[in-house]
């Protein structure tokens, strides 16, 4: 009975109220205090929602540092990302952003030991009419199944690539194989165009 007094879910007026007490901590993001910072955020937002997490941009863009919410890809969490950035105050010193937003087109993607260009990755796609999304599959260079960095990696190329809501919302399933010079696949920038064809 008292642990789950612990545990007590925070609404999104409480999350915000927390952050404005403490926003100028992470407008200026001192380096030497990143990691008691950002523990202390993602206590407070999984008090909000278990699946929600964050990210803040490096550099300040017109004297505002850029503040991402984001469902980590899942979609059962992008409801309670848009219903807390819909709740966001004006803060002038942030850009609330709801889910990680496209980046440019050529990337190089690193995650833990893996480094993925996308000159090295293709893909084949099907349209599922059922759910009305494309089902993908991924070809890597050097890819190998026991290996799940490749995964994670491949992950973040399509969230640079078209967007975590995109990626979340009109990508159904996604295979990953080995690329092994396949002649019916595409190069993966060109799922980009297909995506806003949808």
């Amino acid at each position: 009975m008292l642990k789950n007094l612990f545990k007590r879910n925070i609404t999104a007026a409480e999350f915000w109220s927390w952050f404005e007490k403490n926003r100028e901590a992470y407008f200026e993001l001192d380096e030497n205090s990143y990691e008691i910072l950002f523990n202390k955020l993602g206590v407070q937002l999984s008090k909000y929602h278990k699946e929600v997490t964050f990210e803040f941009g490096v550099e300040l863009k017109e004297g505002k540092r850029e503040f991402i919410i984001s469902a980590d890809g899942m979609l059962p969490a992008f409801p309670a990302v848009q219903q807390l950035v819909e709740a966001a105050p004006s803060l002038d010193q942030f850009e609330i952003v709801a889910f990680r937003q496209r980046g440019s087109s050529e990337q190089e993607v690193c995650f833990e030991d893996v480094v993925l260009e996308t000159k090295d990755v293709f893909f084949t796609s099907e349209h599922n009419s059922e759910l009305d999304c494309l089902d993908i599959v991924m070809y890597i260079k050097g890819y190998r199944e026991e290996d799940d960095n490749f995964i994670g990696a491949a992950f973040i190329m399509l969230d640079s690539l078209i967007g975590e809501f995109d990626v979340g919302t009109k990508l159904g399933d996604i295979q990953f194989e080995a690329y092994e010079g396949q002649n019916d696949v595409k190069p993966i920038l060109e799922l980009v165009t297909l995506v806003d064809d949808m």
